[in-house]
């Protein structure tokens, strides 16, 4: 790797890592409120009524940050007619979602209740507001501005923090008032955004929009499968367990978030990172040192949580939730292979080869549908857990292969960090 982009590169890994470990702990923290002051059943509640419309939110976007990423790092002078040409594609994707995240939500959740569908019903404004998000994150990110995008992340913990200790302090804390503090939270991100990205003029370019759809849609597979693998399990025990089950598994969710955040920051680099890289012998080194870290660091933050799962329960949920233990073992685990497979699916997409991820989460989501039909009638939300192990090693054996190929190594190597050169 060159002497030049090394220091870039750590220096972006660096910041991006800190931010998401003070945004982890941050929301650490907000989980922690939710659980203990509205406690199992209404915690399972609140998640029901957030997830459909997050899954639809985020299944909305086709792409779209990872192709605004993609494109601007590649040709920074042509920021202003990336930005256009995503916004129209925004708004026609986040439309079509809400409308059917509408119709969706009061059939999956109406065994829940008429308030928990009225809540899911106020969430459906996510999907835009996410949308908008996402693609102007998506700018930031290929023209390189770190600093910008994690201050963005961490106001937005610190303001979603705010809004819940608030409602403690005036003992005003329910589900249906959590929900409107999570859409002015993402409203006022979504501001916020706006204001970091307001000297890139938007141009519109029927080109520029047929190219982010096509390369968005392709790295969508991936995205898709991978957000599907993600809240299945979710999804499955929102609709036939019951929300104290739902509950128990939401804070079980909530130990693998610091496994995953390694996987996730490093995945935000390596793409524009390895992307302006045309040299294949140097992209390659910067690839395995990325891969390599992830790895060593996701095995380092995982162990401790497995080992002390109990006690880590107790600590910060309390003993209500203790059933939630052997469940956060497994889903720990797995969560190593989840956050390895960001990390290899960013350099997938960096050398051109979306589709390859992609594939892999498709194969990965045939495997959580197959465990869990077969474990969670006999195991409940324990063998949901080891639906999920089950497809997220599919995935990263997958997609460390199709990597390796790509960048004409032996698979192994892919693990190993490359020898420095100057």
């Amino acid at each position: 790797m060159s002497a030049d982009a090394a220091p870039r590169t750590r220096r972006a890994l660096g910041s991006t890592f800190g931010a998401s470990l003070v945004t982890q702990l941050i929301n650490t923290a907000t989980g922690v409120i939710l659980a203990r002051s509205l406690g199992v059943t209404d915690r399972g509640e609140l998640a029901a009524a957030l997830l459909w419309p997050r899954v639809l939110g985020i299944l909305s976007t086709f792409g779209l940050e990872e192709s605004a990423t993609y494109h601007v790092a590649r040709e920074p002078r042509r920021a202003g007619t990336v930005l256009g040409s995503g916004l129209v594609l925004w708004a026609r994707q986040s439309l079509a979602f809400a409308v059917l995240c509408a119709v969706l939500v009061p059939l999956a959740l109406g065994h829940h209740g008429h308030a928990t569908v009225i809540s899911g019903l106020i969430f459906v404004s996510f999907i835009p507001l996410n949308g908008l998000g996402i693609l102007l994150n998506g700018v930031l990110l290929g023209q390189e501005r770190y600093a910008a995008y994690n201050r963005v992340r961490l106001g937005a913990a610190v303001l979603l923090l705010a809004i819940q200790v608030g409602l403690v302090a005036i003992d005003a804390m329910t589900v249906r008032r959590m929900v409107w503090g999570y859409v002015v939270a993402y409203a006022l991100t979504a501001l916020i955004l706006v204001g970091l990205v307001r000297r890139v003029r938007p141009r519109r370019d029927p080109a520029t929009v047929r190219s982010l759809f096509g390369y968005g849609i392709r790295s969508h597979a991936s995205t898709m499968s991978s957000q599907l693998n993600q809240r299945l399990d979710l999804l499955v025990i929102s609709a036939f367990l019951s929300a104290r089950q739902l509950g128990l598994y939401v804070i079980a969710v909530a130990f693998t978030s610091m496994t995953g955040l390694v996987g996730l920051s490093v995945a935000r680099v390596a793409l524009p990172s390895v992307a302006r890289i045309a040299e294949s012998d140097e992209r390659t080194a910067l690839a395995r040192r990325l891969v390599s870290l992830t790895l060593l660091a996701s095995v380092a933050v995982a162990v401790p949580v497995v080992v002390f799962a109990p006690q880590l329960v107790d600590l910060f949920f309390g003993s209500a939730y203790r059933p939630a233990t052997d469940v956060t073992r497994v889903l720990v685990v797995a969560t190593i292979a989840f956050s390895l497979s960001r990390a290899i699916e960013a350099v997938l997409r960096a050398v051109g080869r979306p589709l390859d991820a992609g594939i892999a989460e498709i194969v990965a989501l045939g495997a959580t549908f197959v465990g869990l039909a077969v474990l969670v009638p006999v195991l409940g939300i324990v063998g949901a857990g080891l639906a999920s192990l089950l497809a997220y090693a599919v995935a990263c054996v997958w997609m460390t292969r199709r990597a390796a190929r790509a960048l004409e190594l032996r698979w192994p190597l892919l693990f190993i960090p490359a020898a420095r050169t100057r």
